[in-house]
């Protein structure tokens, strides 16, 4: 699996083969950036393409 982080307008901004990781990556974005969280996303995506699993920084329960 290929976790991708994105931005609203779909850049990619980094890729991760850990979930774990990439959702820590996602978090750092948002926790120092909390105005972009509806507008960054990490998306799942399989060795054959298919997508699966999109999580939305809004998504996120950040503690402050």
């Amino acid at each position: 699996m290929t976790y991708s982080i994105f931005t609203s307008t779909g850049n990619l901004d980094d890729a991760f083969d850990d979930r774990d990781a990439a959702v820590a990556a996602l978090t750092d974005i948002v926790r120092a950036e909390p105005e972009s969280a509806d507008e960054v996303f990490l998306v799942a995506q399989d060795d054959e393409g298919h997508v699966g699993e999109t999580v939305y920084g809004s998504s996120l329960h950040i503690a402050a």
